[in-house]
């Protein structure tokens, strides 16, 4: 059977019906785990984070040039 593009936003207007149902939880050791992290130095407000501009500057320049066996 092919897949038409009514299939495709049939398919899209159920999950978007059945995402509305979906209530994740998370229990007290996760939320805790959360609590911890967003108190660390590095997350407040005014920390350093000139790192992540660096390393991620660093991971393009990487791959910018990349070449697989599927690129020609």
């Amino acid at each position: 059977m092919r897949a038409t593009l009514e299939d495709g936003l049939r398919a899209l207007r159920d999950a978007s019906e059945a995402a509305k149902s979906i209530r994740p939880t998370i229990d007290d050791q996760y939320h805790e785990w959360i609590l911890t992290i967003e108190a660390l130095p590095a997350n407040q407000s005014g920390a350093d984070k000139s790192g992540i501009w660096r390393a991620q500057q660093a991971f393009l320049s990487f791959f910018k040039n990349a070449r697989g066996p599927f690129r020609p």
